[in-house]
């Protein structure tokens, strides 16, 4: 659900690097932190290390909004990897696909979810606006709508103003931690594949490549965002999506056939409809993340 999902937002000035540094990596067992640990000694960095990493995962339990700051408002921790909601899981297999230990992927998560010092004022609360943005900026990410699918992919935006911030509002649907001053206004967006090219378009899609689910548009709300996963192969070549769903009689990491996925989105929200997928490469980012763990802010930092 978006009310769990942790977004960036690409703000000039924002606060040096954490001074504190990451929660240590907990919570999962031996055997699966040996396995991550192998993957990410192995595979090549960028989505083939993040699907590789995050292939032990699979079966985890949905917890809705499982990271917090370790202290503070949401004393969650900062680093995890027994629970996941969507957006956390994808923030971890964004940050596995750089690093080569679990202490760089801690370092790495706090770069994706933060515009600064963790904190949940800075914290990355909102998908199109935000969090896409600025891991754009820091390289985390690249767009791959255009690339894969061509003309199939269409610009989808959202402009958002103090008013349409004030109709959220409204709605009751204001995002909890995000305060007034950080409310991102501008015009977003993003290539959407249309549901129904998604079969054509699914096999030139890498493994590791970020799926957003894109809603149409609608007054009231924060977002247009409200699932996300990772794209993986099965064992026969199949394209599916390794995602955190809370589900009713799932409620866990799982794969399944992208068009499954579609269909099981498509019924999400019968009131909201389903414009379509957006695709975005993991990024090998190596030197931001050896920029993260030098004293002081990594240069160029947003």
């Amino acid at each position: 659900m978006l009310a769990s999902l942790p977004l960036v937002a690409l703000l000039a000035g924002s606060p040096a690097s954490p001074a504190v540094p990451p929660a240590a990596p907990l919570e999962a067992g031996p055997e699966t932190r040996a396995r991550i640990g192998a993957a990410l000694r192995t595979a090549a960095p960028g989505g083939a290390r993040a699907a590789a990493a995050t292939r032990p995962l699979v079966g985890a339990p949905y917890l809705l909004s499982p990271l917090g700051e370790g202290a503070g408002p949401d004393p969650d921790p900062r680093f995890r990897l027994d629970a996941f909601d969507c957006m956390t899981f994808v923030e971890t297999a964004v940050a596995l696909g750089s690093a080569s230990s679990l202490a760089g992927a801690a370092l790495a998560l706090d770069d994706v979810r933060y515009s600064g010092s963790p904190a949940l004022a800075a914290r990355n609360h909102e998908v199109l606006s935000q969090w896409i943005p600025a891991n754009l900026a820091r390289g985390w990410i690249a767009e791959l709508g255009p690339e894969v699918a061509g003309p199939l992919a269409r610009r989808e935006e959202e402009e958002l103003t103090p008013a349409s911030w004030a109709a959220v509002r409204a709605a009751g649907r204001a995002i909890p931690g995000l305060p007034r001053a950080r409310l991102p206004l501008g015009r977003f967006g993003l290539a959407v594949v249309p549901a129904a090219d998604v079969a054509a378009v699914a096999p030139r899609l890498p493994e590791g490549a970020i799926v957003f689910v894109v809603r149409e548009d609608q007054p009231g709300r924060a977002t247009r965002v409200t699932h996300a996963g990772i794209v993986v192969r099965g064992r026969s070549g199949a394209v599916l999506v390794r995602h955190a769903t809370s589900s009713k009689a799932v409620g866990k990491v799982i794969e399944e056939p992208i068009e499954r996925f579609l269909r099981r989105e498509a019924r999400a929200y019968p009131r909201w409809p389903l414009d379509g997928l957006a695709f975005f490469e993991v990024r090998g980012n190596a030197a931001r993340l050896g920029a993260l763990a030098r004293p002081g802010p990594p240069a160029g930092r947003p």
